[in-house]
């Protein structure tokens, strides 16, 4: 009778460990995802236009601490790392927090313009808004077969942009940057 219970005892053990295991699992994948943006809806221009009609006076702040700066190039991840960003601007220090709350990803300056990066879906597609500070279209000009494209020899300025339209304020686009897309579209005959 002991032996039978103990027989028992070891089965249901074993499936509860087992079950937790699996579990633990399926949590570990969808995080991934989540987090990876594969569940992620696309942001199409037409609502990014809404956000950033709604977000225009915080994003404004940021620009205009960006082109007061002496940052030529710099690139801020909303994550842990951002807490290590020191910015002596309160009204700029306000901005860039309440845009990490309403889910912007990161801010990056690249000589001549600024991305704000608001959805991705997996790591091969993101867009978001971007401001060209000399009024100059962003990529106007990159070929992205020059061996350098992307290099810190002569950075570019949106790696894989694939899509570009005008937001209603001069030098404001929506953009688009999609690996995929961006590799059919270039390449080499």
């Amino acid at each position: 009778m002991v032996s039978i219970v103990k027989k028992y005892l070891v089965i249901i053990t074993a499936l509860v460990f087992s079950f937790l295991m699996v579990a633990y699992i399926i949590y570990n994948i969808v995080s991934v995802l989540l987090i990876g943006g594969a569940f992620s809806p696309r942001i199409d221009h037409k609502r990014m236009e809404e956000i950033f009609t709604e977000d225009y006076e915080l994003i404004k702040i940021v620009v205009d601490y960006f082109v007061d700066s002496e940052y030529t190039s710099i690139y801020i991840r909303f994550d842990e790392d951002f807490e290590d960003f020191i910015i002596n601007d309160e009204r700029a220090a306000i901005s860039f927090n309440t845009l990490k709350k309403r889910g912007y990803r990161s801010i990056k300056k690249i000589d001549n313009i600024i991305l704000f990066h608001k959805s991705s879906r997996g790591r091969h597609f993101g867009n978001g808004i971007v401001y060209s500070i000399d009024g100059v279209e962003p990529n106007y000009g990159v070929n992205p077969r020059d061996p350098l494209y992307g290099s810190v020899e002569s950075p570019t300025q949106i790696m894989y942009l694939t899509k570009l339209e005008p937001l209603p304020e001069p030098n404001w686009f929506y953009y688009e940057e999609d690996f995929r897309e961006w590799r059919l579209q270039n390449k080499s005959d």
